[in-house]
């Protein structure tokens, strides 16, 4: 039996691929599945990064997403909107290009056409056609139908498997993913991640249904599926930025979120670490849900062997 600690998008994907090879596995979570880090109705899928690596990555991604769709059959789960990297590092194009991702430069013209509410400051943008808003909460709803979920705090864990419960009880598992994000620490030790709160408004004002996602030096935005809000988050709140930008909004809500800081991560906030420690198997990253399919199949694979897959080696 193999134990995954955690039921956010990693620890989710990774037990529902694990379930498609066969394995028993079952999934521990303290509080209510996706609501830390994974919380929220939507959240960017780009192809865009500033990594040759992890464009290529998000490609294959991108297969598993659609795949998803078919497998879960809940509706669209990957959104046709498309993604604006705004006034973009050098690095973004020179990665896609070396990736082999398609993708086109806009003028500030062709931004505002593609996100009309927003009162565009940019010269320039990065157009990636294979964006899009992804209906998480939908994505991760089905995955939980589809797995074991335990309630219960794992306070601690045996390189030989043991897994101990806040209740006392320890039971043996011949693998253990552990993908608790910022609880990571709390299981693992020091792993050279740092977690800080941040929030993510949600605004309404005019109908964001189809506008293009969006990264921008202020901050990154997406419209929330077919509800026709637009969600923008800052790592610094700076709400007269934001007036700025979207002159015809108005906050309505806000999800809390967390900030991850590593020097393993890229200049755009990507990236994540692996550690296998005996038979348990630590994963924590920034940015990870654009990935869920791909480090599923990648986390399922690690728990299934003794070596760990080249691709989460990428930190």
């Amino acid at each position: 039996m193999i134990a995954v600690v955690g039921a956010g998008i990693c620890g989710l994907a990774a037990a529902y691929e694990l379930s498609r090879r066969g394995e028993s596995a079952v999934v521990f979570e303290r509080g209510e599945p996706f609501a830390e880090q994974s919380a929220g109705l939507a959240r960017i899928f780009r192809i865009a990064h500033q990594r040759p690596a992890l464009c290529r990555l998000a490609m294959q991604a991108r297969d598993g997403w659609l795949r998803w769709e078919s497998e879960l059959a809940v509706g669209r789960l990957l959104g046709a909107e498309g993604f604006i990297a705004a006034a973009p590092p050098e690095e973004t194009a020179m990665a896609m290009t070396e990736a082999g991702a398609e993708f086109r430069w806009l003028d500030r013209r062709e931004i505002q056409a593609r996100i009309p509410f927003v009162a565009a400051p940019w010269e320039a943008g990065i157009f990636d056609p294979l964006g899009g808003s992804l209906r998480i909460r939908r994505a991760l709803t089905a995955l939980a139908a589809r797995v074991e979920i335990r309630r219960g705090q794992v306070v601690s864990l045996g390189h030989d498997g043991s897994v101990r419960l806040a209740d006392g009880s320890v039971m043996r598992a011949d693998q253990v993913l552990v993908c608790v994000g910022a609880q990571t620490p709390d299981l693992l030790g020091p792993l050279d991640v740092e977690f800080t709160p941040h929030t993510r408004f949600t605004y309404a004002g005019a109908d964001a249904t189809g506008a293009a996602c969006l990264s921008a030096p202020e901050g990154y935005g997406l419209p929330l599926g077919s509800t026709g809000r637009w969600a923008f988050g800052q790592q610094i709140p700076e709400p007269d930025a934001v007036r700025a930008l979207f002159p015809s909004l108005s906050p309505m809500g806000q999800v809390d979120c967390v900030s991850v800081h590593a020097p393993w991560l890229d200049a755009g906030g990507d990236g994540w670490q692996v550690v296998r420690r005996g038979r348990v198997v630590g994963f924590v990253g920034s940015n990870l849900m654009k990935f869920g399919p791909l480090l599923g199949e990648l986390l399922a694979q690690a728990a299934c062997g003794d070596g760990l897959p080249s691709e989460l080696t990428l930190a």
